[in-house]
């Protein structure tokens, strides 16, 4: 007996082909508004269903702000969180300074940081002395390293993507930081802590023409469970595409056309994200001379 996993935009009329086609619907959830179900087909293999709609955020929607954690504001940039699998967030700090941070770790599949504007001093367990991560650094936080935020610039933004959506976050009062320099390759639960500065990852390439990117060493870092690049318009080579559990993409700069497999389109500008399941067949067309894109993919 195998199983199989189907992302569907449309979850309604998949389970109903499903069920016509002879599967047997065997768990549904939740109840008053399904988002995933296990069928067994005639054959006794499994699908299990999963709604999976396309989540498209506008970098100029001035209600999707709230305040989080330590007094920051938070944009959610996939609202469903695919049914609690990923969560993005674009934070903000406005007005800047000391941030009202302790010592915390967060218990994640995976998560990371990418600045896009301004600055932001941090310290993390067993990395030295407090750092500054500036526009275009990403930083992976393998899952539990301790970590705080110190201070930022006025105007600054991050973009925080991870798995699963909810995920705890503990405090931990017993360790001061900075503590010191350890084992450059020491493995929080098999990933290793990652800064990237703008520019400086190898040139790999890129699953659409017309683009060039660079490796953050994520993949890397994490053996595979998360894909990280920064691409940039521009000449690069053209890879094959992943099959992906989860793709998302967000506008640090410039601009860029995403067409899907409707024949719908949209523009997206600095600002924009985008997280679009494989079915959504979503192509990236003629970027902007000033295109930045955060590109993140989850294989499958």
């Amino acid at each position: 007996m195998s199983e199989r996993t189907i992302d569907t935009l449309d979850f309604a009329t998949s389970l109903a082909e499903l069920r016509d086609g002879g599967a047997r619907l065997l768990t549904i959830r939740p109840a008053d508004d399904p988002a995933e179900a296990l069928l067994e087909t005639s054959d006794g293999d499994r699908v299990r269903l999963r709604r999976t709609p396309v989540a498209l955020s506008r970098g100029d929607d001035r209600h999707g702000w709230h305040t989080g954690r330590a007094g920051m504001h938070y944009r959610d940039l996939i609202p469903d969180r695919w049914d609690g699998r990923f969560v993005a967030s674009h934070i903000a700090v406005p007005a800047g300074g000391e941030v009202p941070d302790d010592v915390h770790f967060h218990h994640v599949r995976f998560q990371f940081l990418a600045v896009r504007r301004g600055w932001v001093r941090l310290v993390y367990e067993d990395q030295g002395d407090p750092f500054v991560m500036e526009a275009g650094d990403v930083v992976l936080q393998p899952p539990t390293i301790r970590h705080r935020v110190l201070e930022t610039s006025p105007g600054f933004e991050i973009v925080e993507v991870g798995a699963p959506a909810d995920h705890l976050t503990t405090l931990d009062h017993s360790l001061a930081l900075p503590n010191g320099t350890g084992d450059v390759d020491r493995r929080w639960e098999g990933q290793r802590f990652v800064h990237y500065r703008a520019g400086s990852g190898a040139p790999v390439a890129f699953d659409t023409p017309g683009f060039s990117a660079l490796d953050t060493g994520i993949g890397a870092a994490t053996d595979g469970v998360v894909e990280v690049r920064m691409a940039t318009a521009g000449d690069g080579s053209v890879a094959a595409p992943i099959e992906a559990e989860f793709r998302f993409m967000f506008v640090m700069d410039g601009s860029v056309s995403v067409a899907f497999s409707d024949g719908t389109g949209r523009r997206l500008a600095g600002g924009d994200s985008l997280a679009a399941p494989a079915v959504a067949g979503a192509v990236l067309t003629d970027p902007s001379a000033d295109c930045v894109l955060l590109d993140v993919v989850v294989p499958r």
